[in-house]
């Protein structure tokens, strides 16, 4: 009779593991379909919030306007003056016998207006087409700031979601090994255990309790680095990737055509260009101080003094207008010392553009190559993935029989966890490296629509 009643009461316990597995499987795979913030909403928060990228966007907008004002130079120039001057004159006649000294002091007021049109100046039209060229730097650096901040906000992102389903997963399998315990100390209690398999549960209990703990500080330091790029705290969970999302699309073509596509539509490569050609234009800037420049003008005097001597004390009026012809002959030196540095640091652009072309065709190459490497640990850990999961229902059925011991369970146990962690941080990292990948071959302002537009990830 008291056989019966134990093995009733092992039945039920065993009973209680399956259910208690199942369930957390299935709290799991639910906890991680349904979740508030989705990517493209803490993009669209970060582009309002993040500091980083409102201080490089002022500084593009800054450099704009600093270009405009170089191609503004080749427009006229007017400008205007007034004076309110207190004079004196002295008046000396040459034949003292038939004139006599005067003296007179007297209010003068004099307004001059000059209007100037350069027609032909090369150091003005040089530098309109350097505040052209800076105006293109301007607005290349404001799409880098753009992309720079989606790469940002996508790796901050996907690194909380995968601390947080790490966590996840190591709170469900505590669950579970606590359950087991129970179970264990059960069976122990009543000599169908031995220790040895009692302390190995605990020591995989103790071992998955420092773990979760471990995954908590991970994820407070993923959520406050999200929290840094948003602006503000995030407070909800993360929404999980579809795997059928256009972030996971691989673009098409084969390898050579993104190496040649990066060469010319990346952006630091054409930052580089773009530079050398600023300099280039300061060159040219530096040599046309050496040549003559003409120029349209028009000049209007008028003076009004308030008292008379000799007729001096007329209202005049004057305009003057004609063209100007002006050349720097000589300067110290100092016009051809810049010229020769700024030839200079035309040959070191030149360089910068190579060295920025070779390092982009490495880092293609290196993201082409990891991105080829986690498709291929992704499909391999998905079947992974599922033969753990019908392995473990097998081992659980045959403990339920008594075929099999809670060792061989709880080893399954280890292995599909181990593997389905593993799985979702390949996923991940496909997500982030494709990411790398699209800025470094210049489409990821692509990506960036897809995103405002609202993908759910």
């Amino acid at each position: 009779m008291k056989t019966n009643q134990e093995e009733q009461f092992i039945n039920i316990l065993l009973k209680k593991i399956s259910i208690c597995f199942t369930v957390s499987i299935l709290l799991l795979l639910q906890g991680q379909i349904t979740f508030a913030l989705n990517i493209a909403t803490a993009l669209q928060i970060a582009q309002e919030n993040d500091a980083r990228f409102k201080s490089e966007q002022m500084d593009a907008e800054a450099k704009r306007a600093d270009g405009w004002t170089k191609v503004a130079a080749l427009g006229p120039r007017l400008m205007a003056s007034a004076k309110l001057m207190r004079s004196s004159l002295d008046y000396s006649p040459e034949n003292i016998a038939e004139l006599e000294e005067r003296h007179l002091t007297f209010n003068d007021d004099e307004i001059t207006i000059i209007l100037e049109q350069p027609l032909i100046d090369l150091e003005k039209i040089y530098r309109a087409l350097r505040g052209s060229c800076e105006m293109d730097i301007a607005a290349m650096e404001l799409k880098k700031a753009r992309e720079q901040l989606i790469v940002r906000v996508v790796d901050r992102y996907f690194a909380q979601l995968s601390a947080q389903d790490e966590l996840k997963l190591a709170k469900a399998k505590l669950r579970i090994l606590e359950s087991q315990l129970e179970t264990a100390q059960a069976s122990h209690t009543l000599g169908l255990e031995d220790q040895s398999a009692l302390y190995d549960i605990l020591a995989r209990y103790e071992t998955t309790k420092a773990i979760s703990a471990v995954q908590e500080a991970k994820l407070v330091d993923a959520t406050e680095a999200l929290a840094e790029t948003l602006g503000q705290p995030v407070q909800e969970e993360l929404n999980r990737i579809n795997e059928n999302n256009s972030l996971f699309e691989l673009p098409g073509n084969d390898f050579n055509h993104w190496l040649k596509f990066a060469k010319s539509h990346n952006i630091d490569c054409n930052i580089s260009r773009l530079h050398s050609e600023a300099a280039r234009l300061d060159g040219k800037i530096s040599a046309g101080r050496f040549l003559p420049a003409l120029s349209f003008f028009v000049e209007y005097e008028r003076t009004s003094p308030d008292n008379d001597l000799n007729g001096y004390g007329w209202k005049r009026d004057r305009t003057d207008y004609g063209v100007k012809l002006q050349m720097e002959l000589l300067s110290g030196g100092r016009d051809l010392a810049d010229f020769v540095a700024r030839k200079k640091r035309y040959k070191a652009a030149r360089q910068r553009i190579l060295m920025t072309q070779r390092s982009v065709i490495r880092q293609t190459t290196s993201t082409w190559n990891s991105l080829q490497r986690i498709l291929v640990s992704i499909a391999a850990y998905k079947k992974a993935v599922d033969a753990n999961k019908k392995s473990l229902q097998i081992k659980e059925a045959n403990f339920k029989e008594g075929l099999q011991s809670m060792l061989d369970v709880l080893n399954v146990q280890r292995d599909y966890f181990i593997v389905s962690n593993r799985y979702q941080n390949a996923r991940y990292d496909y997500a982030t490296t494709l990411i790398h990948f699209k800025q470094l071959v210049g489409i990821l302002g692509n990506v960036e629509a897809d995103l405002l537009l609202g993908a759910k990830l």
